[in-house]
């Protein structure tokens, strides 16, 4: 029995795409922290912690979404007739669609690699002014004034260290997204095309018991 795929599709993309949208407003955080700073007795924590928590929830979404789409698009290709249980492989046996859909894979997994390598040398690099951040937010919580010019650099600089690795893993986003669609729109044409000669045979049959 082939399993209907379009709205996990459909889910899993909505979930990456909110993502990755998500992942580079907190990566534009630092720009609240230096609105804050000018803005005495404003504080920034809520916005952080609110950040957090979307991306922890539209991680999962699109997380649990993209596995049960992988699940139903992998049990399909049984159906199919298909001895691989690698979904790209849907997209047919064409050298070309294949050879596309495995650059796709690699450009994925690379740019995933690379996203997670930038943000943990930003958080490394970062680490030298942990504490003089932690301060900054603490006066101007507080309503003391705090030199602006400190400010800047020091939340300037986390934004420089961050923007990177949002950039990667937005791109890591737009992969996905157009493997998902690659991957569904294939399967749906194999279904079109079952159907279709399912309905051709259908059609000889009756003419022949006539």
């Amino acid at each position: 029995m082939i399993r209907a795929i379009s709205a996990w599709a459909t889910a899993a993309m909505c979930g990456i795409a909110a993502t990755a949208l998500v992942q580079l407003m907190i990566a534009f955080l630092p720009v609240a922290d230096l609105r804050a700073v000018h803005h005495p007795g404003a504080d920034s924590t809520a916005l952080r912690a609110g950040a957090w928590a979307l991306l922890i929830a539209c991680g999962c979404f699109g997380c649990t979404s993209c596995a049960v789409w992988a699940a139903r698009a992998r049990a399909n290709l049984v159906v199919f007739g298909l001895r691989s249980r690698r979904i790209v492989n849907s997209v047919g046996r064409a050298p070309e669609l294949r050879r596309r859909m495995a650059v796709l894979t690699w450009l994925l997994r690379c740019t995933l690699l690379a996203g997670g390598v930038a943000l943990l040398l930003a958080e490394l690099a970062g680490r030298d002014n942990a504490a003089e951040i932690a301060d900054v937010r603490r006066q101007a919580r507080a309503g003391h004034p705090v030199d602006d010019a400190l400010a800047a650099h020091l939340f300037g600089r986390q934004l420089v260290l961050h923007l990177p690795a949002a950039a990667l893993f937005v791109l890591a986003a737009a992969l996905a997204l157009l493997i998902i669609a690659r991957v569904t729109s294939a399967q749906y044409g194999r279904v079109a095309r079952l159907r279709a000669r399912d309905e051709a045979f259908a059609a000889v049959g009756g003419t022949i018991r006539a």
